[in-house]
């Protein structure tokens, strides 16, 4: 296998804004610095694009606003006479507000709907970022007026970060757009203009999965019934009878609500079953063979379907079992049902590739990646995939995980006792109750890795030399509890 090397960016989802922002936070990164250097980016390309005649800076109530109120205060426009328009009376968070503070000890800051007089060259869309109104939505009031009026002007438009109201029939059609650290997902598509990508003052840990990437995970609803937070299916087991269970552990404790464990006959005799997971009989007795696929197609055919699958977790490497795995994996094609590919279920891959239209997960460690990629690298396996549907986590004392589009990261931390047998099996079955809850294959990869380190550790703080892999799913939930708490 080809070593991959890090790539500086990639074309992210809206949603990765915040996990970026949060993982920021938690390692000391003062928020203020962040929109300075955004403020200063932006002014950069107003005083570029203005010619030199008058800009006219519309800034919301939020980070976005902070941007604008930033850049319209900054040195590089000093020689530019610049007006300041506000949506709201006052910014919404702290940061913004300090630096609408600073604005206005440099220029009067005007209030909707008392608009400044100007002959403006050009307006400076700071009114809503990706943390908004949400993509396609339509706008309120008064975002919705101001945007309103700008366009009524006839004006060239820069905006910061995406244009307001993207995706919408409020949008704004901007010449250029200033955009930070990496593109975003569609934003060549729905008239962003010119996109200049501008870095942050991050560190590259930022990047890395972490405590932000709890900030994607599905919200429970308060009117939610049983089920509603999903259905896995766990195929495994055969020389092993733990690991599916501790796969379907995992998979409970991440909060998925029915979990389902297929076991040849023999291993699951030998199983002692918690209450929690869901025993399914298969045909098999000693191990897994082509004849339990009809039992596992009538199971996904019935009214219990799960929405996403992990296969391997115990699976051992007879040939009639990686029959099987194939199997498996052209019936998630075809049932379009997310799935984990775990253990000895890696030996079952196409060699060098990842399989035409999975949607999923593989978890080889550094030896199965290697037979399994040969002399491809994980990036070159994933080069047909897109979006966020799937993912490679190579496991090992840092996780390294792989996406589409040249997504990369680590998981770092935990603890050294998490080397104990059963580990995998563990971050197998989070990432498919992940799944399961409606997380799509990569933010579900990089948040199990994240919480199973965490978890990890806090179960060795408990347990001490003596921890074992049972010993962890608890704090799986621990951890969640803590992190989506704290969003």
């Amino acid at each position: 296998m080809k070593g991959a090397s890090e790539v500086s960016r990639w074309v992210m989802h809206w949603d990765e804004v915040a996990v970026f922002d949060i993982n920021s936070a938690s390692l000391g990164v003062d928020d203020f610095s962040l929109m300075t250097a955004a403020g200063e980016a932006l002014a950069h390309e107003v005083e570029k694009s203005s010619g030199g005649g008058r800009v006219l800076f519309l800034c919301g109530p939020g980070n976005n606003g902070g941007d604008g109120f930033v850049a319209a205060c900054s040195r590089s426009l000093s020689d530019i006479p610049t007006s300041i328009l506000a949506s709201h009376e006052s910014s919404k968070t702290e940061t913004s507000s300090h630096a609408r503070e600073m604005a206005a000890k440099e220029s009067k800051v005007h209030v909707w709907p008392d608009c400044p007089k100007g002959d403006w060259t050009l307006i400076i869309d700071c009114l809503l970022g990706s943390g908004g109104a949400g993509l396609g939505a339509e706008l309120r009031p008064p975002i919705r007026d101001v945007s309103a009026w700008a366009k009524s002007t006839g004006l060239p438009i820069l905006s910061c970060d995406i244009p307001t109201g993207l995706g919408g029939p409020d949008a704004l059609k901007p010449i250029r757009t200033v955009t930070f650290h990496s593109p975003k997902m569609g934003m060549s598509e729905s008239g962003c203009g010119e996109i200049v990508v501008s870095d942050l003052p991050w560190p590259t840990e930022v990047r890395n999965c972490g405590v932000g990437d709890a900030s994607r995970y599905p919200p429970v609803e308060s009117d939610a019934r049983k089920g509603d937070r999903g259905r896995l299916l766990v195929v495994g087991g055969g020389p092993y009878h733990g690991a599916p269970i501790l796969s379907g552990m995992a998979a409970a404790r991440s909060g998925c609500d029915l979990v389902h464990v297929a076991m040849p006959a023999q291993a699951s005799n030998r199983s002692k079953w918690p209450a929690s997971l869901i025993p399914e009989e298969l045909p098999d007795r000693e191990f897994l063979t082509p004849e339990s696929i009809g039992a596992l197609s009538d199971f996904i055919d019935s009214g219990r379907a799960p929405d996403a699958m992990v296969i391997g977790p115990g699976i051992g490497r007879e040939e009639e079992s990686m029959e099987a795995v194939r199997s498996i994996i052209s019936l998630s094609v075809r049932k379009s049902i997310p799935l984990v590919i775990d253990a000895d279920a890696i030996s079952a891959l196409p060699v060098g590739k990842w399989p035409d239209g999975l949607v999923g997960v593989a978890t080889p460690h550094s030896g199965e990646a290697g037979r399994w990629l040969s002399e491809a690298s994980p990036l070159e396996a994933l080069a047909d995939c897109t979006k966020e549907e799937s993912a490679i986590v190579i496991t090992g004392h840092e996780d390294e995980i792989f996406g589409p589009g040249g997504r990369y990261c680590n998981a770092t931390g935990g603890h050294p006792r998490m080397a104990v047998s059963g580990t995998g099996d563990l971050l197998a079955g989070a990432i498919g109750g992940l799944l399961a809850q409606g997380m799509a294959p990569w933010p579900a990869a990089r948040l199990a890795c994240a919480v199973l380190r965490e978890a990890g550790s806090k179960a060795a703080q408990e347990k001490g030399p003596g921890l074992l892999a049972d010993d962890v799913p608890v704090h799986i939930a621990h951890t969640l509890s803590e992190w989506v708490g704290a969003r």
